[in-house]
């Protein structure tokens, strides 16, 4: 384990777990991190899925056999965050050893080391054409490299503190970003100006992402509401709530009718978008839920855990 790690980590085997009632959607769990699983993310297929944990490693598994095909060890401290690149043939991940590493999908290995970060990296995003990756940090910068060469291309600045969350339109022109500022901030990617700053109403947000056709905005942060905002004007459309605690991380179905949100209090839970009512709440992880992600056919919700497992639900 890495100086961070051992710092700061807590073994799962030192926490008193409780039983919970696994909710009838639940597909099937993967175990194989030895620690918190902190990202995951779907291949474009949703043959594959890609994850990224506290136990340093980056980890690919067949989707229908649940079984690993890669265990990729580079980063010296916990992984962040993780990206599948549109084409299928690459991942990304981010950590807080503060570099981005690009790897090979089919062979598992590390393409590119990318260095440039003052510290903790927090989110990577590939753009739609899978050209480009960004970054984001808690340095207060996101940057942008080229997935080909593993080098950087610019570095956008604005924000007056940390970053936690950045990602792409699905037209590849604008960027969004949030992290412990009360607003969220729109980017031309091109000029690499910041083009729209609108409030949240919430003082530190986790994640966020632009809906399929890119009229919506969804976030969630520390007040452990989800929020849907008009990309056009920055109005709150909606105000989810439910969940009982921060809730770390959301995203929009392919067809952007439904959002999947998962939080500290445990849970998973499936939003209507359109009304912003709930529409199910998933209950068996025993520990807090860090990362979720919607299956490119839109039957499937994935989740990772502090309790080391990765589980598959279907939706509702």
């Amino acid at each position: 384990m890495g100086f961070l790690s051992k710092l700061f980590g807590k073994k799962e085997e030192e926490l008193k777990r409780p039983q919970v009632r696994e909710d009838e959607a639940l597909i099937k769990t993967l175990e194989g991190h030895e620690d918190r699983v902190l990202g995951v993310r779907f291949s474009p297929d949703g043959k594959k899925l890609v994850s990224g944990s506290f136990d340093e490693k980056v980890m690919l598994w067949d989707v229908e056999s649940g079984k690993a095909l890669h265990t990729m060890p580079g980063h010296t401290t916990w992984v962040k965050c993780v990206d599948y690149s549109p084409n299928d043939g690459k991942v990304a991940s981010g950590s807080i050893d503060s570099t981005v590493r690009i790897w090979d999908a089919e062979t598992g290995e590390c393409l590119h080391e990318c260095k440039g970060h003052d510290t903790e990296v927090r989110m990577v995003d590939f753009s739609p054409d899978g050209k480009t990756l960004a970054s984001c940090s808690r340095d207060t910068t996101i940057k942008l490299w080229d997935v080909e060469s593993g080098k950087e291309l610019k570095t956008l600045t604005g924000h007056t503190s940390y970053i936690e969350c950045v990602a792409f339109s699905h037209d590849g022109k604008k960027l969004v970003s949030c992290g412990e500022e009360p607003v969220v901030r729109l980017w031309d990617v091109e000029s690499g100006k910041n083009i729209e700053t609108y409030k949240t109403r919430d003082r530190h947000s986790y994640s966020t992402s632009f809906s399929p056709d890119d009229s919506l905005i969804i976030l969630c942060g520390r007040d452990a509401a989800v929020k849907i905002l008009d990309t056009e004007t920055g109005e709150i459309k909606h105000i989810m709530e439910g969940h009982e605690d921060g809730v770390r991380s959301v995203c929009f179905s392919p067809d952007g009718k439904k959002a999947a949100s998962v939080s500290n209090d445990e849970s998973v839970r499936l939003w209507d978008v359109e009304t912003g009512s709930l529409l199910h709440t998933y209950r068996g992880h025993v520990l807090e839920v860090q990362s979720v992600h919607i299956s490119p056919d839109g039957k499937t919700i994935v989740s990772g855990s502090d309790d080391r497992k990765i589980k598959f639900w279907g939706m509702k």
